[in-house]
């Protein structure tokens, strides 16, 4: 569970060495406390229990203890724990923290005893390729994406979920730079696997990026019928930023379709499961629908609070982009 292993060979055997070990050890009447500790020294197990205490404490709406956790877990740990702290960091809007992160991964991968042709080092170049393709550079993003997948056995089933991850990476760089039938091609080759391996949760990923895909081809009953498929399946389960994102969907589609008013329950929710989970980046993104739809439908007071909002928060990350688009909204308020 702590230590990278390059195939379930190398984690029979390690698994086997380790339990001879402990044999010997309880045999003797006396005592022993045993450390789970690698070569390398570091306290993988704490710091793989700080980790996951950090990720549900942002789960549960509290984002800066969380975020002392990753924090703490990143300084003690691998690089599971660096990439834990990136994914926080890139969702708090700070990408140059997120990338240096994953760059610490990377280097630990290179530098330890981890195995390069391994899921988690594919998992650390797919996670800095995301957030070239965040940062508007998505030509590097495709080509490190690519790269990433020549990492993995897909013989292997933790290696098949990484490699639906980096597929949902490829696809939306593809989305970025306007190849919609390449985009197609990698959501459709992730939904497949995952149907297969029927998780429901990474299906609603697949059905996320779809919908995203066909909002972008305005095949708009195409991708309410995703959104809609994704929104149902995901309210029986605890929220995360994939339910967020379906909701921003839902809101998205209703407000190209001409029916803002039946995208503001979708827009608050979106909004209120982003702020439980301290994704800086989602709320905002909420707040600009909200913004939009509430213009939309007539209603400028709420969407100027809501546009003003969005302004403070994309301002506040230097995110300028997010600024020049609520901005726009401002503006042309009384159209």
């Amino acid at each position: 569970m702590y230590e990278a292993v390059a195939d379930a060979r190398e984690l029979k055997n390690k698994l086997k060495e380790r339990l001879l070990t402990w044999e010997v050890l309880a045999s003797s009447k006396i005592p022993r406390h045993i450390e789970l500790l690698p070569s390398s020294g570091r306290d993988v197990l704490h710091a793989a229990n700080l980790r996951l205490r950090g990720e549900k404490l942002v789960e549960l709406g509290q984002a800066d203890a969380g975020r002392i956790a990753l924090r703490e877990a990143a300084t003690l740990g691998g690089p599971g724990e660096h990439l834990a702290y990136a994914r926080f960091l890139a969702r708090d809007g700070d990408f140059d923290g997120a990338y240096a992160s994953t760059q610490h991964a990377i280097d630990q991968i290179l530098d330890g005893a981890s195995h390069l042709y391994s899921p988690l080092a594919a998992e650390a170049f797919a996670a800095q390729a995301g957030l070239l393709r965040r940062v508007g550079r998505d030509v590097d993003a495709i080509g490190r994406l690519r790269q990433a997948l020549t990492l993995l056995d897909e013989r292997d089933a933790f290696g098949q979920k990484v490699r639906c991850r980096i597929l949902d990476e490829l696809g939306l760089a593809y989305l970025k730079v306007d190849d919609l039938p390449m985009a197609r091609r990698n959501f459709d080759d992730a939904l497949m696997a995952r149907r297969h391996a029927g998780n429901e949760l990474d299906v609603c990923q697949s059905l996320v990026n779809l919908a995203r895909l066909e909002v972008r081809a305005k095949n708009l009953q195409m991708a309410a019928d995703y959104a809609d498929e994704a929104v149902m399946t995901l309210r029986g389960m605890p929220p995360t930023a994939l339910h967020a994102n379906a909701e921003v969907l839902g809101a998205q589609v209703r407000l190209r379709q001409g029916q803002p008013n039946d995208g503001l329950p979708f827009g608050e929710r979106a909004l209120s499961l982003n702020r439980q989970i301290g994704n800086r980046r989602g709320e905002a993104i909420s707040l600009k629908l909200l913004a939009q739809c509430y213009r939309a439908s007539g209603r400028r007071v709420e969407a100027e609070a809501y546009a003003r909002a969005c302004l403070e928060l994309n301002e506040s990350m230097r995110n300028t982009q997010g600024v020049q688009e609520a901005q726009w909204i401002l503006d042309h308020l009384n159209e």
